[in-house]
């Protein structure tokens, strides 16, 4: 009898561990899910914040160049850097809109009210107050940065000042035309945070001028990039098939088919820097994961570019 007991003892012992090991896999198959669940729900929310910030902002824009002192037959590009021969002021990059404030290294402040007082004041032009929100820390150039995304970028101007600090940097936003799958080559363009819409790329037929059609019609440019969520091609096989192996590969070292017209791309970081990786990281803010899928080059963010748009009548006499 005892050892009949010690005989079940040890089938029940076997039978636990079993079904253990059942719940084990039970939990991996199904954790699988609830992360891309979780992940998806986080990087759902950050989209639509950030879309209904630059809602807000391309608002924001288009109602204050509607209203700014500017020459009725001024063009938008022209408007955004017009100093007043009179008076020497610059109604937009003063109290509208900078992009030497794209970029602002914390390292000068020493606290974060410092850094709240100098957002707030009243030197900061509007739009830049507006896009804080949606502002990234990056650690670049060994210092800590709080910028917009997308490129950073080494400005063509050494004389640029934001507030009253020097702006070294500015941000260009690469579009991409063709991802780079596993052997292709990755395509894309340089576009503004802020943009005029028009129908041709001729900045003197667009609507911002009076000999045109006098109306404030732009585009805030926003690059979102997911920092739980891979970037795959879409599967030759079919949209329910396998694609593990399509992935859009993170290599920066190819240049683009043209250089920005508002700065200098840096060179690409170290891979022992702070910048190698992250959702912004790399030469050209694209973004790198770093997974094994990607070979040691990691692989691209998920990425949208999103744009909101604004239309307001200026306001002219001539």
């Amino acid at each position: 009898m005892v050892r009949h007991e010690s005989h079940l003892s040890r089938r029940s012992a076997a039978g636990a561990k079993a079904e253990r090991g059942a719940a084990l896999i039970e939990f991996a198959l199904v954790s699988l899910a609830l992360y891309l669940l979780l992940a998806a729900t986080i990087e759902f929310g950050r989209l639509m914040f950030s879309a209904q910030g630059m809602q807000d902002i391309a608002r924001l824009a288009a109602r204050e160049l509607a209203v700014a002192p500017l020459p009725a037959d001024i063009t938008f590009e022209a408007a955004l850097t017009y100093v007043d021969p009179v008076s020497g002021n610059a109604p937009v990059l003063q109290r509208i809109f900078n992009p030497a404030c794209l970029v602002v290294n914390l390292d000068d402040f020493a606290t974060d009210q410092e850094i709240d007082d100098f957002f707030a004041s009243p030197n900061m032009p509007l739009v830049n107050k507006a896009l804080r929100p949606l502002m990234i820390t990056d650690r670049s150039t060994g210092a800590t940065l709080l910028r917009y995304p997308g490129a950073l970028l080494s400005s063509n101007d050494p004389a640029a000042i934001c507030v009253d600090r020097p702006a070294p940097y500015t941000v260009g936003i690469p579009r991409v035309i063709l991802p780079r799958g596993a052997n292709g080559e990755e395509t894309f363009d340089w576009i503004p945070v802020l943009q005029e819409l028009r129908a041709d790329p001729d900045p003197v037929t667009g609507p911002f001028s009076l000999a045109v059609e006098g109306v404030v019609a732009l585009r805030v440019n926003y690059p979102y990039q997911a920092a739980t969520m891979g970037g795959f091609r879409a599967s030759a096989d079919g949209p329910f098939e396998p694609n593990i192996s399509n992935r859009i590969v993170a290599d920066d070292s190819m240049d683009p088919l043209a250089p920005p017209t508002n700065g200098t791309v840096l060179a690409e970081p170290d891979p022992a820097d702070d910048a190698f990786y992250g959702p912004y990281a790399g030469r050209y803010g694209l973004g790198r994961l770093a997974t094994p899928l990607g070979n040691g080059q990691g692989i691209r963010p998920f990425r949208k570019l999103l744009a909101a748009q604004a239309i307001y009548r200026r306001e002219v006499f001539q």
